[in-house]
């Protein structure tokens, strides 16, 4: 699902009447009718309720975890407002097309601007990987979850390139908390496996 914020985020909740729309939200993202639950994860995103969307990731409801990962995602791609989300939209374009030196352009370009903007950095980590250079692309996913700790998908990277360089220990910690963060990727099951077998010489 497709969630597009054009107007100015509103601001993050606060106070007790904030706290029971978050709590009631959360319960409809997780039993809701399906439109219910689309209105509750919008309203998520524009409040930009990452807290309360992290704690879905975990949720037994295998549609609310997913709901949950696609609010995550917006919320990164539009903490900075509806311009800098079409520059950011344009360079994962050209990144999808493979045009490696525009994508980085346009992605240096937003983390400098922004340099608080973890999705930025993810994104031009994501260049890296796929151009082959996992050095740089490890350095880049150890920014993004100093600035936003719960980015499931910067420790999902940061594992997939410290397994490339063969930095096990970073890779098995990277992965154990990409699941605990999201519990439904179970691809990261088999980062931990590899590193711990290499950790224990078996591999």
């Amino acid at each position: 699902m497709a969630l597009r914020l054009n107007d100015d985020v509103v601001p993050a909740p606060g106070g007790d009447d904030s706290k029971s729309e978050l709590a009631r939200l959360k319960r409809l993202l997780g039993e809701g009718l399906p439109m219910e639950r689309q209105a509750a994860l919008l309203r998520l995103v524009e409040l930009g309720a990452e807290e309360t969307l992290v704690e879905c990731l975990s949720s037994e409801n295998l549609f609310a975890a997913q709901l949950a990962t696609t609010g995550l995602w917006e919320c990164w791609l539009n903490e900075e407002g509806p311009i800098a989300r079409r520059e950011i939209d344009k360079g994962i374009r050209c990144m999808n097309g493979r045009e490696w030196e525009d994508a980085l352009a346009i992605f240096g370009k937003l983390a400098v601007k922004y340099p608080d903007w973890a999705e930025a950095h993810n994104k031009q980590a994501t260049v890296f990987y796929l151009m082959g250079n996992a050095r740089y692309s490890l350095r880049l996913c150890e920014v993004v979850v100093r600035l936003k700790p719960h980015h499931f998908g910067a420790w999902n990277g940061m594992a997939l390139c410290a397994a490339q360089l063969e930095k096990w220990e970073i890779a098995l910690r990277a992965a154990r908390t990409a699941l605990r963060l999201q519990p439904t990727a179970l691809a990261n099951n088999d980062l931990i496996q590899l590193a711990e077998a290499k950790l224990r010489g078996e591999a």
